[in-house]
C-alpha cells in the first residue's frame, strides 16, 4: 500500500491582488495626508527637499557621469515655419541616442530660444510617432526649440535582445533590481544627458528649459522635473494621477514606474510635483487608464498645500482632454501654451492649425535605423553584466541579502495561512518530502507547493488597462506589488516553506526533505539561507542557469523569480 500523501491546496493560502493593492493604496493615501498636515512653509520646504534628495538617490541621479556627449549633427532639413536637425549623441561611452532638434524659423524668432525636452511614451517607433513630432513642431512654430529622442528599446534604440518598448524595460528592470537599480537608472541618465546637450547649444537659453512627454514619457518627464533643477517648467502628459488610483485600476506598470518600498519613503505623484520646484501642468485625459479622478484629487491636494506653502498661485494647473490616453491635439496645445506662458510670458491660446505630413525618412537619424549598428555601440545589458561581475550577483548571495525579509515574513500572519490548507494525516516517524514543483514519487509522503505558477487570484477585470506584468506569468504582478511594498515574493514563499517544514517536523518528529525543481530553486535557497537547519536534506533539479549567464544571453528573467530586492540603493 502506498503511504498517505499530504497535499497543500496553496491557491487559497496566498494573498490576492486585491488585498495587496488595497494595502498599498492606503499607504499612498497616508502619504497624501502627510503633505496636508504640514504646519507651515518651512515644514513644507524641509519635506520637499528631503523627498527630492531621496528620489535622486533612488534613481541614481547623483551617479550620472558627465562623459563627453560626442554630439554630431548628421542631417538638417528646413520646413515651412521651422527646421529639424538630426543628432547622434552618447549619454555614456557607446550608449548612442538618436535625436531630433526642432528649431523655430529664424526670420520670425531670434535665438537664443527657450526649449524643452520631449520624451516619447511606449511607442515602438519612439520619437517618430506623429503626435510626438507634431508636439515639437507646434513648439517650434511658436518660438520654442524642442528635442525629442528614442528611449531605450524604442525607435532606433534596440538593445540587442529582440525586444521593444515596455518588454525591453521590464527585461532590464528584472536584472537591474539584482544590483540595486531600476530601469529608471538608465532611462533617467539618457534624459539628463539629452538635457545637457540642449543646454550646451549656443542657440538655446539654458536658463529657460522645460520638460514634457506622454505616457512612459510623462513618467520620465515627471522624474526629470523632480531631480534636475534646470527644468523650469514641465507639462507631463497622461501620467500624473495618483499612485493608488492607478494601481487599483491597472496594477503595477512597467519597470521604470516602480521602486522598492517606495511608499515608505514618500513616493507618490503629488511628491513629484512638489519636488519639481517649478510650474507643472497635469496634462490629463478623461478616459485615460491613468485615472482622471486621481489627476483631479492630486491637483486639489497640490493647490491646497501650495497655497499654504507660499508657492505662486499660477504654478500648478490641470488640463483635461476629452478622449483616451495619448498625446492628442488638445494635449499638444495645452503643453506648448503652458511652456510659453512661463518662459515667454505669453498668455494666449495656442492653436495647432497645421501639421507637417512627416515621412518615415524624416525622423530616422542613423544610417539604417539602428544605433546598435554604429561602431562602438554598448548595450545596457553589457553595463549590467559588468556590475554583475563586480558585485558577484547570484541566487545564493541574494538569499543571504534577503534573510531579514524572510524572517520578517515569518513574523507576520500571511505565510501562516498555508498551514490551513494542509490536509491528511501522517504517522510519527515517517520522513515527509516537501516538494516545490514536480510530482510526488510512488510511496512518498509529500507536500507539494508551487506545482505551477497559477497560485494567485487576479481580478478578471480591472477598470483600466491590464498591467504589463500580467502578460507574462500570473505571479509577476504579485511580485511587483510585493516589491512596491518593500517585500519580496521569493522571501514570502521561503517563509511559507519554513512554516510548512516546521509543521511537518511537529507532526512526524522528523525534519522533512526538500526537493526544489526549476524556477522554485530561488525560494528554496532563500528558505535555506534564513534557516539552514530546517530540512533533513536538500535536492535541486533542473535549476535555471545562473543569473549572470541569463543576462549574458539576454534571457527573460521573471520579476517573480528574481526575488525582487537585494542590495545597493534599494535597501537603503
Amino acid at each position: 500500500m502506498l503511504a498517505s500523501i499530504l497535499i497543500a491546496a496553496t491557491i487559497a493560502a496566498t494573498p490576492t491582488v486585491d488585498i495587496l493593492e488595497a494595502s498599498l493604496a492606503e499607504r499612498d493615501a497616508a502619504n497624501d495626508r502627510s503633505w496636508k498636515e504640514l504646519a507651515d512653509a518651512a515644514a513644507f520646504a524641509a519635506k520637499r527637499d528631503a523627498f527630492r534628495e531621496t528620489f535622486r538617490y533612488k534613481t541614481g541621479f547623483h551617479d550620472i557621469v558627465r562623459t563627453p556627449l560626442n554630439a554630431r549633427t548628421v542631417g538638417l532639413k528646413a520646413y515651412a515655419g521651422f527646421r529639424i536637425e538630426k543628432v547622434i549623441l552618447e549619454s555614456a561611452p557607446g550608449v548612442y541616442i538618436a535625436a531630433l532638434v526642432f528649431l523655430p524659423d529664424e526670420a520670425k524668432y531670434k535665438p537664443p530660444y527657450a526649449g524643452f525636452i520631449f520624451i516619447p511614451g511606449h511607442s515602438v517607433t519612439g520619437k517618430s510617432a506623429p503626435n510626438y513630432l507634431h508636439t515639437c513642431e507646434l513648439g517650434a512654430r511658436n518660438g520654442l526649440a524642442a528635442i525629442v529622442y528614442d528611449p531605450l528599446g524604442q525607435g532606433e534604440r534596440s538593445q540587442g535582445a529582440g525586444l521593444k518598448t515596455s518588454h525591453e524595460h521590464v527585461r532590464i528592470g528584472a536584472y537591474a533590481s539584482l544590483v540595486g537599480e531600476t530601469t529608471t537608472t538608465y532611462m533617467l541618465r539618457d534624459a539628463v544627458r539629452v538635457l545637457d546637450y540642449l543646454a550646451s547649444r549656443r542657440d538655446i537659453d539654458a536658463e529657460r528649459l522645460g520638460a514634457s512627454g506622454c505616457s512612459g514619457g510623462g513618467t520620465l518627464s515627471s522624474y526629470l522635473m523632480a531631480v534636475d533643477p534646470r527644468v523650469k517648467a514641465a507639462a507631463p502628459t497622461c501620467y500624473l494621477s495618483s499612485a493608488r488610483e492607478h494601481l487599483l485600476a491597472n496594477g503595477p506598470q512597467d519597470a521604470e514606474q516602480n521602486f522598492f518600498d517606495e511608499l515608505s519613503w514618500g513616493f507618490n505623484h503629488a511628491a513629484l510635483i512638489f519636488a519639481a520646484g517649478c510650474p507643472v501642468l497635469i496634462n490629463a485625459a478623461v478616459e485615460d487608464f491613468f485615472q482622471i479622478e486621481g489627476a483631479r484629487s492630486t491637483y486639489r491636494l497640490v493647490k491646497d498645500v501650495a497655497g499654504r506653502a507660499g508657492l505662486p498661485p499660477d504654478w500648478h494647473a490641470l488640463a483635461e482632454a476629452p478622449g483616451p490616453h495619448g498625446m492628442s491635439k488638445f494635449h499638444r496645445e495645452a503643453a506648448v501654451g503652458f511652456l510659453l506662458r512661463h518662459f515667454k510670458g505669453e498668455f494666449r491660446p495656442v492653436m495647432e492649425t497645421e501639421t507637417t505630413d512627416f515621412q518615415p525618412a524624416d525622423s530616422i537619424v542613423t544610417p539604417d535605423g539602428e544605433v546598435s549598428h554604429l561602431a562602438g555601440f554598448r548595450p545596457v545589458y553589457d553595463e549590467l553584466s559588468k556590475k554583475f561581475e563586480k558585485s558577484g550577483v547570484s541566487v545564493e548571495q541574494a538569499a543571504v541579502n534577503a534573510r531579514e525579509l524572510v524572517l520578517k515574513e515569518l513574523d507576520g500572519e500571511g505565510c501562516c495561512e498555508v498551514l490551513q490548507t494542509l490536509k491528511g494525516d501522517i504517522a510519527k516517524g515517517r520522513c515527509a518530502t516537501l516538494r516545490l514543483g514536480g510530482k510526488a514519487m510512488p510511496g512518498e509522503v509529500a507536500v507539494t507547493l508551487y506545482a505551477d505558477a497559477g497560485r494567485y487570484i487576479l481580478r478578471e477585470k480591472r477598470r483600466g488597462k491590464r498591467s504589463y506584468y500580467e502578460r507574462r506569468l500570473d505571479d509577476e504582478v504579485v511580485a511587483v506589488d510585493f516589491y512596491i511594498a518593500g517585500r519580496s515574493l521569493a522571501a514570502f514563499r521561503a517563509a511559507e516553506l519554513l512554516k510548512v517544514a516546521e509543521e511537518l517536523e511537529r507532526r512526524t518528529g522528523m525534519k522533512p526533505r526538500l526537493v526544489a525543481e526549476g524556477r522554485f530553486a530561488t525560494p528554496a535557497k532563500f528558505a535555506i539561507a534564513a534557516n539552514p537547519s530546517a530540512f533533513a536534506s536538500v535536492e535541486f533539479k533542473d535549476e535555471p542557469p545562473p543569473w549572470r549567464k541569463m543576462l549574458r544571453d539576454r534571457a527573460y528573467l521573471s520579476f517573480a523569480d528574481s526575488g525582487a530586492l537585494y542590495s545597493g540603493r534599494m535597501g537603503k
